[in-house]
């Protein structure tokens, strides 16, 4: 696995005064000036003060200096990592690990954002329950519009905050899957550097790697809730490989192995091979959400697993029906039936769950995205009046 850190890098500028070594946010930047400081906006604004954030800016040519500088000169606890050339996310996701101070560590991507009560509760779980590498919560899922989509992980892996012991991950790996997204999860910094870091070869999946290792070792800790939002657009990393038949087909590949030859597979010797389903299966999946009525059932095919039947099916159901709302309905039901990506019931359960669950959240979370646009713009107003000016970045208070 690669090192955490890369001399590429320059480092942060000072440090935070009034940071006591808590909690460290890193915000991995390139090409988001537009998001980031709403990002930015939803930390510092959170009821967890004792934090310290760390944009790593990986080489953006969108011209984001000058919000990289307001952000820096708004709040002390705000730094920037910057690198003169584009490295990908998971380099920039070690850079900021090495250079994180706080005791617990965590990711947030630059055009997504947290609520304000996501990070005190799994602090407070992680201080009570030594043992578990990490924390996490639940998302809801954004457009590209902003409007609220779905909640993840489909299958929540309790019902009730939960400290899941490696045997019990092992025990609801059998039947769902996916439950840690790294937006709204929290981890032990010493444990996460003793694992690696990020492993730049694995892409898009490097942090869907490194929680399960963590997982399956030492347990985690499950709080029921959506305290985080991810936004989904075509132009995002993850989205891009699910698009790309070799890149997502390398990926299944190479993430199989590397779980094959993990503790993964030590205490759970057929979970690689289930992963490797599942993933196709979200994979093929997405193929529909993004490609809609225009999806090639071939290339869905191939992306499943690539058999003839596959290939067949989906092509006789694209002929007949066409890839509207029933005919990919109709697709997916085959390819779920095919992979078994996790249990129905589950999945079944877990929907009607979701809907309440999300019924429930919605007014909350508008309510603070409202205030987070409100934040974001006086920034970009800031910096627009300092440039027509000419006299330099500042900005006005983003609370």
């Amino acid at each position: 696995m690669a090192a955490m850190s890369d001399q590429s890098f320059a480092g942060p500028k000072g440090t935070s005064p009034r940071f006591g070594g808590t909690l460290t946010v890193v915000i991995p930047h390139f090409n988001q000036k537009q998001f980031l400081p709403r990002a930015v906006a939803s930390v510092l604004n959170g009821e967890t003060r004792d934090v310290e954030i760390i944009v790593v800016d990986d080489g953006s040519t969108d011209d984001s200096e000058p919000i990289l500088a307001a952000l820096e000169k708004h709040d002390p606890r705000v730094s920037i990592i910057r690198s003169r050339d584009n490295q990908g996310a998971p380099t920039a996701l070690n850079a900021g690990l090495a250079a994180a101070r706080g005791r617990y560590i965590s990711f947030l991507g630059a055009d997504d954002f947290v609520m304000p009560t996501l990070y005190g509760p799994l602090l407070r779980e992680l201080e009570s329950n030594q043992s578990a590498a990490l924390a996490c919560s639940e998302i809801a899922i954004l457009g590209t519009d902003d409007a609220i989509r779905g909640i993840r992980p489909m299958t929540a892996p309790a019902f009730r905050t939960t400290y899941l012991e490696p045997d019990a991950v092992v025990r609801i790996s059998k039947n769902t899957d996916n439950w840690i997204c790294n937006t709204s999860t929290v981890y032990r910094t010493a444990m996460i550097r003793t694992a690696g870091g990020y492993d730049p070869s694995l892409g898009s999946f490097c942090d869907g790697f490194l929680s399960r290792v963590l997982a399956f070792e030492h347990g985690f800790i499950f709080v029921p809730g959506v305290r985080a939002a991810w936004r989904v657009a075509a132009d995002t990393l993850s989205a891009s490989t699910v698009l790309d038949q070799l890149e997502i087909a390398r990926l299944v590949a190479l993430a199989r192995e590397r779980l094959a030859t993990s503790i993964v597979s030590r205490r759970a010797p057929g979970y690689p091979d289930q992963f490797a389903r599942r993933l196709r299966f979200s994979a093929a999946r997405m193929q529909f959400v993004w490609n809609g009525r225009s999806t090639d059932p071939t290339a869905a095919a191939m992306i499943a697993g690539g058999t003839d039947n596959d290939r067949k099916v989906l092509s006789t159901i694209h002929r007949s029906l066409g890839f509207g709302a029933a005919g990919r309905m109709l697709a997916l039901a085959w390819l779920f039936a095919r992979l078994r990506p996790i249990a129905p019931l589950s999945l079944m359960i877990h929907a009607v769950r979701n809907r309440l669950l999300l019924a429930r959240s919605r007014r909350s979370i508008q309510s603070w995205l409202r205030k987070l646009e409100i934040a974001r713009n006086q920034v970009l107003d800031g910096v627009a009046s300092s440039e027509a000016l000419g006299t330099g970045v500042r900005t006005g208070s983003a609370r």
